[in-house]
């Protein structure tokens, strides 16, 4: 009875981790979500109050990591287990909740902030960490997560890491107080390291946490199209026109998706991981617009012109792009692999 009485308790406190870790994972989606919305609404200088919705949808997603954080914590210690993705959460939530006073009194002293700024900096750590720790706690708190979950859980961490490669390669950090602007090439060899290093993991992640079933990678990709479509396209009416163009991209995942699910030797990752690294140039459009331009001709970036000056760099600047954007798309589907590999070997499925 005493066994049977354990048993359950486990089982209750494992229901609340899932539950909890899953409004951690669902509220940075909202947060990184709201935030690249806020810097499309910067870029088209349209008025906004704190409560302008993308601040709405970011500061709901922040108090539903803050939920989920705390029913974490609720079920670790009743459960005498406070494991180290629960500190790892804490640490990260803790990261989130200060970004809001590092921000007001960077405003109060130096007015406007750019996107490269201590308290975007320590936000987006915020968002990186505790979306990073909320995967890793549903792992291991669920010998099997549904499909649906894992994409709730996986996104957060490609929003938010994608975002962290914008701030290192954006040129929007010039401020009345400080440059924080990258140099134009530095910034280039972020986006083009980074982005497909970051794609690839997180598609081949997806993938492997459901043993290469067809279908969760291109699921995922499809949802990061439709985010990004919402919050960097639509908002702005000069790209609506282009949106055929950039949800076609979903087509090289599909592709990728299924040469890992029909084949599972060495050559199947290292062809899906080309695939999907070099998407990235599409994939993270039109804010890569910005990037790039400021190493090619440096043009002011309206947002009536942005597709414009898009697709007069593509021509020249995206065959150059193809050899390193695959290298580290093959490089990125090897640590996806082997970071799931490893989990599983470790236990924690």
């Amino acid at each position: 009875m005493n066994y049977q009485r354990g048993s359950l308790a486990r089982m209750q406190e494992s229901r609340r981790l899932v539950i909890g870790y899953t409004l951690v994972s669902a509220g940075i989606l909202l947060a990184a979500s709201g935030g690249t919305w806020d810097v499309t609404n910067h870029l088209l200088n349209k008025p906004e109050t704190f409560f302008a919705p993308p601040h709405a949808v970011l500061y709901t997603g922040v108090a539903s990591a803050l939920a989920g954080m705390a029913l974490v914590v609720s079920a670790s210690r009743a459960a005498g287990q406070f494991d180290w993705s629960a500190k790892f959460l804490i640490a990260g939530v803790a990261l989130l909740l200060s970004a809001g006073p590092v921000d007001f009194v960077w405003h109060s002293t130096f007015g406007l902030d750019g996107l490269l700024s201590p308290p975007h900096s320590v936000l987006v750590s915020g968002m990186v960490t505790s979306s990073i720790a909320a995967i890793i706690g549903l792992v291991r708190a669920s010998k099997v997560l549904p499909a649906a979950l894992i994409v709730v859980a996986i996104l957060p961490v490609w929003i938010s890491a994608a975002g962290a490669v914008h701030m290192f390669s954006l040129p929007f950090s010039n401020t009345a107080y400080f440059n924080f602007n990258p140099h134009p090439i530095a910034g280039a060899i972020v986006a083009t390291l980074g982005f497909p290093l970051i794609t690839a993991a997180i598609s081949h992640t997806s993938s492997e946490l459901t043993g290469r079933k067809f279908g969760i990678l291109s699921a995922t990709a499809a949802i990061f199209l439709f985010i990004n479509t919402f919050t960097s396209i639509i908002p702005n009416e000069a790209l609506v026109s282009t949106i055929p163009f950039y949800i076609a991209t979903v087509i090289p995942f599909v592709v990728a998706d299924a040469i890992l699910a029909r084949w599972r030797s060495p050559k199947s990752l290292y062809m899906a991981g080309a695939i999907v690294g070099i998407t990235f140039f599409m994939l993270y459009y039109p804010l890569i617009t910005h990037t790039y331009n400021k190493v090619m001709d440096n043009k002011t970036v309206w947002g009536s012109l942005t597709a414009i000056i898009y697709f007069e760099l593509m021509g020249p600047l995206y065959p150059v792009l193809l050899a390193p954007a695959a290298a580290m798309g093959i490089l990125g589907a090897m640590i996806g692999q082997g970071m799931v590999r490893r989990a599983i070997l470790a236990g924690l499925r």
